[in-house]
């Protein structure tokens, strides 16, 4: 894999994880599922804005760090 291929799967999985963050912010807005669900409805949301940051956090330092190497050769 070369570095731009890699730079895109990390723009990639960080659009992943902030659509998984929208995604359990709109769950727990426009839905009833903390309602109805309980417990378990607020643990599903939780789950999927948290899983939705785990994915984004890492990819942004990575990405930052690749993208600073590369300004420091140019």
């Amino acid at each position: 894999m070369t570095q731009q291929q890699g730079k895109y799967l990390l723009y990639a999985v960080i659009c992943i994880g902030l659509l998984l963050v929208l995604v359990g912010v709109a769950l727990a807005m426009f839905s009833n599922i903390s309602v109805s669900m309980g417990v378990t409805g607020v643990q599903i949301i939780a789950g999927i804005i948290g899983l939705g940051l785990l994915l984004m956090v890492p990819s942004k330092i990575i990405l930052t760090l690749i993208l600073m190497k590369a300004k420091s050769k140019s």
